[in-house]
């Protein structure tokens, strides 16, 4: 094959990577194609689109995560085929040399948003994929949803990843070969034990103690969720064993406000 690297217009790399979407490439060659084509065509951009880009099928193997060259090559044959891809490697010891290409298919596409978009005069207006059909059923909503305020992001003290800590050391004692949990989900739990349930850290504390050394407990209640969700039971164990701690004065319970 004759290397004639074609010219590019302004910005080659982020128009293909758009018209890929719009043209619910994902769908026809697959994802793993989809995500060679991007790299191939921002390492274009990066080089300045000075030529065919170089790659050995290990490079590729590597930053794309594909498992085996099989997976590669599928990946790469449904990309050339498509006419997404241009591909050139003289022989099995050379390296291969990649340029990206658009479709005849796609190309009458502009690479405006996909979502509808406002207008001047308030009035919405579309850009449609192929066929000019939209990929999914077409809701309206923004692309990037409005965060729920009941998923918001985790909010522990230092005091609860403390305490996470701590539970994690008297859980492995137990059972070593516990896998690392998310120490931070771990810790909004027990947030949350003290916020809407009013438990102080000590009472929190000497109960999962008390549990972690009882011979039914220690298997059955290894992580703070158990803990909150039998922490009546337990509580009642450790009271009737005299261990219960109950530290400072209990918070009051707060409640979570959701914006109307």
């Amino acid at each position: 094959m004759t290397l004639n690297y074609p010219p590019r217009q302004s910005h080659h790399a982020h128009r293909i990577t758009r018209l890929l979407f719009k043209g619910c490439a994902a769908q026809s060659i697959g994802h793993q194609a989809v995500c060679l084509v991007i790299h191939i065509a921002h390492t274009e951009d990066a080089a300045r689109y000075q030529g065919p880009v170089r790659f050995w099928n290990s490079q590729l193997m590597e930053v794309l995560g594909f498992k085996s060259p099989k997976q590669l090559n599928n990946a790469r044959d449904a990309a050339i085929k498509a006419g997404w891809l241009v591909y050139d490697r003289t022989n099995d010891r050379s390296v291969g040399h990649y340029w990206t290409t658009i479709p005849d298919s796609v190309s009458q596409f502009d690479d405006a948003p996909i979502e509808p978009t406002h207008s001047d005069n308030g009035k919405h207006s579309e850009s449609g994929t192929r066929s000019g059909t939209h990929c999914g059923t077409h809701s309206g909503k923004p692309s990037n949803p409005i965060p729920n305020p009941k998923k918001s992001a985790l909010r522990a003290d230092a005091i609860d990843l403390e305490l996470a800590e701590w539970m994690l050391g008297l859980v492995k004692a137990v059972a070593p070969k516990t896998k690392q949990p998310n120490l931070s989900k771990w810790a909004n739990t027990i947030r949350l034990m003290r916020e809407e349930e009013g438990h102080s850290p000590a009472e929190i504390k000497s109960v999962f103690q008390w549990a972690n050394q009882d011979d039914f407990w220690s298997i059955n209640v290894r992580c703070p969720d158990k803990l909150r969700k039998q922490f009546a039971t337990l509580h009642a164990n450790a009271m009737k064993a005299h261990v219960v701690t109950t530290g400072p004065s209990k918070q009051p319970k707060r409640r979570l406000r959701v914006p109307a």
